[in-house]
């Protein structure tokens, strides 16, 4: 029996004083955006099957279309965005920079609205992360920036001869114990750390090292910690990637990648993560 208040587990239900924190939010992202010269896409909600990047993926909702084609609902902006822009609106435009504000979906029922940006054909990562930043900054959001680099954490699992599934398995000890690089490199932290560490690292690592080091000290933000060895949490991310985050809940996620041969750069701000945040923080202030 389903009772007359009850929604969907992982559906989205905003109003009174979320729903204006949600407008508010979306419509100072408008503003920023069109004043770095983005300009807006909206996706369908639907997308066939085979176009996305894994179509094996268990957390895509799966539908049949009139022709029988399997389609799915929108999983990843940033796939259809891409996708879109360089396949279907090619001769229709040649603008490169995009930003959308609207919501995915995974398997069975969850809602996830988001605010994101891509860069297509262009590795000004910096500027992406100024903007993004700029953004959680309309809301006084003050958060830690994280950086790594996937090509570093590649590039250490090919020396001590371990792959990524192994990697995730073991502790941190028993990763310190692999290597005496590998140890050094888990303890840095912040960018002091890792330019006081650049001198004496390995050769094979310094070139992504001091790329490292140069995306993260251009951002001259306060608060930067750096993680080498992190592993991505988006699965197409193949090169420096940035986090920023408060407590245990990660606010925007961005970098740089390449999908159907496009190299681009972006990120999304995760929505619901932020209305939590504000109104955590003016419940907190309503105590006081």
């Amino acid at each position: 029996m389903v009772f007359e208040h009850e929604i969907p587990e992982g559906t989205k239900l905003y109003f009174g004083r979320s729903a204006r924190i949600k407008r508010e939010l979306e419509n100072a992202a408008c503003e920023i955006f069109y004043s770095y010269g983005f300009e807006e896409v909206i996706t369908p909600y639907f997308s066939y099957l085979e176009h996305q990047q894994n179509f094996s993926n268990r957390h895509l909702i799966r539908l049949s279309s009139q022709n029988n084609h399997q389609i799915s609902l929108r999983y990843d902006s940033t796939i259809d965005t891409i996708r879109t822009i360089t396949k279907r609106l090619e001769r229709a435009t040649s603008h490169k920079k995009w930003f959308y504000i609207q919501p995915v979906f995974s398997y069975p029922t969850n809602e996830i609205y988001q605010i994101g940006a891509e860069s297509i054909y262009d590795d000004n990562l910096h500027t992406m992360i100024s903007v993004g930043l700029e953004i959680l900054s309309s809301c006084d959001i003050k958060a830690t920036l994280q950086f790594s680099n996937v090509k570093i954490l590649a590039l250490v699992l090919a020396e001590i001869g371990i792959d990524k599934d192994t990697y995730k398995a073991l502790s941190m000890r028993e990763l310190a114990q692999k290597a005496r690089f590998v140890e050094e490199l888990l303890r840095l932290n912040t960018l002091q750390d890792l330019d006081s560490f650049l001198p004496n690292a390995p050769m094979f690592l310094r070139f992504e090292l001091e790329r490292l080091s140069h995306k993260a000290h251009a951002c001259e933000y306060e608060q930067i910690l750096i993680s080498p060895l992190e592993p991505p949490l988006v699965d197409y991310y193949d090169d420096v990637v940035f986090r920023v985050f408060s407590e245990n809940d990660t606010l925007m996620l961005g970098g740089k990648y390449n999908i159907q041969e496009c190299l681009c750069c972006g990120f999304g701000i995760y929505t619901d993560s932020v209305i939590s945040h504000i109104l955590a923080r003016e419940s907190n202030k309503s105590y006081k």
